[in-house]
C-alpha cells in the first residue's frame, strides 16, 4: 500500500539525517520519493530537501510523531498522496508563528535560524531548482581571494602544500579566463586527495580550498562539510545510499571533506562501504559543477581507496601531500596556542620545547600539531597545579608557562601522547 511505502521512506530519511522523530517534513520527502515522476511539479526536489535541514544528532531509530501519523493516515491512493504533497509543502513553507508544540521548531513547523531563507520562503518553485537557495547572509557575499590566500600563507610550515593550492587555483582561474575569451579549456577537476599523517593541517586547508572555490565562483557558496565513515555508512541494506545523498545535499555549493576516506574501502568494509563509494561517485558526477570532494588519509591507504573504484580514479586528479612539521615549526605551533590563550612562555621554554619535539620526531607517529596541542594543555595544567600549590593563586602565576611546567622527557611520557596513532 502506498501509505506503508511512504512511511518506510519517511523513517529512512529521518534516520539518514539523524533526526529523532519522523515529522511532516519527512513524510513530504517520502511522498515525493515514492511518487517519483508522478509527484506534483509545483513542489521542487530542492525545496523538499531544504525542509530536512538542519541535521540532527540522534542515533536511535526515529519514532513517528502524532502529526506525521495523521498525515500518513490520509494517504490511501496516489491522488491523495499528490494532494498531501501540496498540502504539506504549503504548511511547511508557512508555519505558525507561535507554535504550541515545543518540538515544532525541530520538525520544520516553526522558522528557525537554520531553516529560514529563500529556500524555505517558497514551496512552489520551479522544478529546475535542484538545491535550496542559500540564505542571503554572509555566505552570499564572496570573500576576497587575496584575503583567503593571505590566510593560507599565514599558516605555519606547509610550504609545498601552499604551493600546490596556489597551483590548483591558478589552473581554475586560467580556465575561467580562457572560457571568457572563447578558448578551449583543459579539463580540471574540483576534487582533491590529501595524503599525510594526522595533525598536519588537512582539515584547515580543506576549509580554505572550499572558500577559495567560492571566491572565484567555482562553487556557489564555498562552505565545507566534514564527515567520516560513520556519517556515510548505515548498518543495513538500502540506507547507506540515503546517508551519502543527505551528506552531499548539505555540501552542495561547497566542499565535502571525508577524513580517513580509506575506511570505506578497507578490508572488512563489506558491501556497505562499496555502496557508499558507488553512490558518492554518482553524486560527484551529478553535481560536478557545484560540488568539490576532498578525501584525506594515510598515503598507502588512500592509494588503495582510489584504486577501489574506477570512478574515483577518473575524478580525483589532484593530489596534495602534507609533510610532517619540523621541530622548529612545532615550537611555533605551541607558541600559537599560548598566544591564543594569552599565556607567555618563560625563559628557556622554547629551547626545551625544541628538545621535546626533536625527541618525538625521532620516535615518529607523534601526531604533529595535535601533539603540540597536547603538550600545551599538559603544560597549562602543570602551571595551574603549581599556582595552586600554596592554596592561593597570585596574578603573576596565571599567565606564564615556565620550564618546570613542561612534561618530563622520558619515553613513557612521549609514548602516551602517541596513543591513537598507529605505527607506520
Amino acid at each position: 500500500m502506498i501509505r506503508d511505502r511512504v512511511r518506510d521512506e519517511a523513517i529512512a530519511i529521518a534516520k539518514a539525517y539523524s533526526h529523532p522523530k519522523v515529522e511532516l517534513r519527512h513524510v513530504l520527502w517520502g511522498l515525493v520519493h515514492v511518487l517519483g515522476p508522478a509527484a506534483p511539479t509545483e513542489v521542487s526536489a530542492g525545496t523538499v530537501k531544504s525542509f530536512l535541514e538542519p541535521r540532527g544528532k540522534s542515533f536511535e531509530t526515529p519514532v513517528v510523531s502524532p502529526e506525521a501519523e495523521a498525515a500518513l493516515a490520509a494517504i490511501t491512493t496516489e491522488d491523495s498522496a499528490k494532494a498531501a504533497v501540496l498540502d504539506l509543502a504549503q504548511r511547511l513553507a508557512h508555519p505558525p508563528t507561535t507554535p504550541t508544540d515545543p518540538d515544532a521548531a525541530a520538525s520544520g513547523l516553526a522558522p528557525t535560524p537554520e531553516t529560514t531563507g529563500t529556500a524555505r520562503a517558497s514551496a512552489t518553485t520551479s522544478t529546475t531548482d535542484s538545491a535550496p537557495t542559500p540564505s542571503t547572509t554572509t555566505e552570499s557575499a564572496k570573500e576576497s581571494t587575496d584575503a583567503i590566500l593571505a590566510e593560507l600563507d599565514a599558516l605555519i610550515g606547509l610550504v609545498p602544500v601552499k604551493a600546490a593550492v596556489r597551483r590548483l587555483l591558478a589552473v581554475h582561474m586560467l580556465n575561467a579566463e580562457r572560457r571568457e575569451a572563447g578558448l578551449p579549456e583543459v579539463s580540471a577537476s574540483l576534487h582533491v586527495v590529501f595524503t599525510g599523517n594526522p595533525g598536519t593541517g588537512k582539515t584547515t586547508v580543506a576549509r580554505i580550498i572550499a572558500r577559495l572555490y567560492g571566491s572565484i565562483g567555482l562553487v556557489s557558496r564555498g562552505h565545507l562539510v566534514e564527515v567520516s565513515r560513520a556519517d556515510l555508512v548505515a548498518g543495513y541494506v538500502g540506507q547507506t545510499a540515503l546517508k551519502v545523498e543527505a551528506v552531499v545535499d548539505r555540501a552542495l555549493g561547497g566542499a565535502l571533506f571525508i577524513d580517513e576516506a580509506y575506511s570505506l574501502a578497507a578490508e572488512g568494509a563489506g558491501e556497505f562501504g562499496a555502496e557508499a563509494i558507488a553512490m558518492l561517485v554518482k553524486l560527484m558526477e551529478d553535481h560536478r559543477d557545484d560540488l568539490a570532494v576532498i578525501v584525506a588519509g594515510y598515503p598507502g591507504e588512500m592509494r588503495r581507496f582510489i584504486d577501489s573504484n574506477p570512478g574515483l580514479r577518473s575524478r580525483f586528479t589532484h593530489y596534495i601531500d602534507f609533510p610532517d612539521y619540523t621541530a622548529a615549526e612545532l615550537v611555533m605551533v605551541f607558541e600559537g596556542f599560548a598566544t591564543t590563550a594569552r599565556v607567555r612562555l618563560g625563559p628557556g621554554v622554547a629551547e626545551r620545547l625544541g628538545h621535546l619535539f626533536v625527541t618525538a620526531l625521532e620516535v615518529g607517529n607523534f601526531g604533529n600539531a595535535r601533539y603540540a596541542r597536547s603538550l600545551f594543555e599538559q603544560s597549562y595544567a602543570n602551571m595551574a597545579t603549581r599556582a595552586l600549590a600554596d592554596g592561593r593563586i597570585d596574578r603573576s602565576e596565571v599567565d606564564e608557562i615556565v620550564v618546570a611546567d613542561l612534561p618530563a622527557d622520558d619515553p613513557f611520557t612521549t609514548a602516551q601522547h602517541r596513543i591513537g596513532f598507529r605505527p607506520r
